[in-house]
């Protein structure tokens, strides 16, 4: 009776951990492939999204079925030498996972603190070294016990677990978990700043940007404030409307307000399921009498994987509009014109007040605020 109750327990947790493994490597697959098959949505923002994905994808791929499998049978089944490969996988791909985080992160503060300045200061190039060098952390993190930065070797071959030695599990916790929460959290605290103060400026009708050589005074004029005869006024005044890529651009910060709370909320669920394991693996090698029970450990041990899986599901629940976009897109359709009311809801017209010397020999370019069609997404 005792082994029929085990085997049915196992039988369950196997169905279980499958659905998961599935779901993970499904919803992963298809942030991938939504950016890789809509030109729209390849972006250096969307690029960084991609490799978060292709991490949480080689994790739930190369990873998790013979965590799952050894779950099931209750011991490891695959030799010595792959639980060693299998450990330092599994590192690099978590460790890859949270350096991705926390890249987006800072992508976000850049986007939204010099939302002018981007596409200048995030190129592709850029983000293809961020990109390279992250990998590279996440290796060198990953090969220290392959390199005999471990506890010694147990005789049974039936057993695989992660490393606990204790000073890798302090040197793994700070690289893989501590140091990029702390860059993330300082990141989301500053994009909440910038945010506020720049909502602050579109309700007051006024944004200052400052240059090298001068000041540029936005004037907003919102829809519904009754700004239309002021936006008359200053286009009398000036002589021509400067409604330039700059006022593209700020037209485009309430998206990278919306991106930024998408990711916040990202960043909040990627806490809630690393930070117990992070916090308990260093606790338990340092003081052993403080490790807590296999039972709550196997909990918080797959409660990180599960980020892996939620990450994938966050991006189209918050970014329905962006999807239903990228479905017409796919389908051959062109946008509706009520998608220009919803990119005009938040900014009308923008006005240009600069100094009469720099507006007369300036270049610029004009844009219809409704002559959407050639902007780019910056976020799933």
């Amino acid at each position: 009776v005792g082994g029929l109750v085990v085997s049915a327990q196992g039988l369950g947790v196997g169905v279980f951990l499958a659905a998961f493994i599935l779901t993970a490597v499904a919803g992963n697959l298809l942030v991938i492939l939504s950016v890789a098959c809509n030109r729209h949505l390849q972006t250096v923002t969307n690029y960084f999204i991609v490799n978060l994905a292709v991490a949480d994808l080689l994790l739930s791929a190369a990873v998790l079925p013979f965590s799952a499998t050894m779950e099931v049978l209750g011991f490891w089944a695959f030799g010595r030498a792959f639980c060693d490969v299998w450990a330092a996988v599994d590192v690099l791909c978590c460790t890859a996972s949270i350096l991705s985080l926390c890249t987006i992160s800072v992508d976000r503060y850049v986007g939204v603190r010099h939302s002018l300045k981007y596409p200048a200061i995030m190129t592709e190039r850029k983000a293809a070294a961020i990109l390279a060098l992250l990998w590279v952390v996440a290796l060198v993190v990953s090969v220290g016990p392959l390199l005999g930065w471990k506890e010694p070797v147990p005789p049974d071959e039936r057993f695989c677990g992660i490393t606990e030695e204790a000073g890798y599990a302090v040197f793994s916790s700070v690289c893989s978990f501590y140091l990029p929460m702390a860059v993330i959290i300082i990141m989301y605290c500053r994009v909440y700043v910038v945010a506020r103060s720049t909502t602050r400026s579109l309700e007051a009708g006024v944004k200052r940007e400052r240059g090298k050589a001068s000041e540029v005074v936005l004037r907003i004029h919102c829809r519904g404030a009754g700004g239309g005869a002021g936006a008359d006024g200053a286009r009398s005044a000036k002589g021509h409307n400067f409604r330039s890529s700059l006022s593209v651009r700020l037209l485009k910060f309430s998206r990278e307000k919306k991106a930024a709370k998408t990711l916040a909320i990202v960043v909040g669920v990627f806490v809630l399921c690393w930070f117990p394991f992070f916090f308990v693996l260093p606790l338990g090698s340092l003081f052993p009498q403080l490790k807590p029970s296999e039972g709550v450990f196997k909990v918080i041990f797959w409660l990180g994987y599960f980020n892996s899986c939620v990450n994938p599901l966050i991006y189209p629940c918050l970014r329905a509009k962006v999807s239903s976009l990228s479905h017409r897109i796919r389908a051959g359709g062109a946008p509706r014109a009520g998608d220009a009311h919803a990119l005009r809801a938040d900014v009308e017209a923008v006005s240009l007040g600069v100094p009469h010397d720099v507006a007369e020999g300036a270049p610029y370019q004009a844009y219809d605020l409704a002559d959407y069609s050639n902007l780019r997404e910056t976020d799933i």
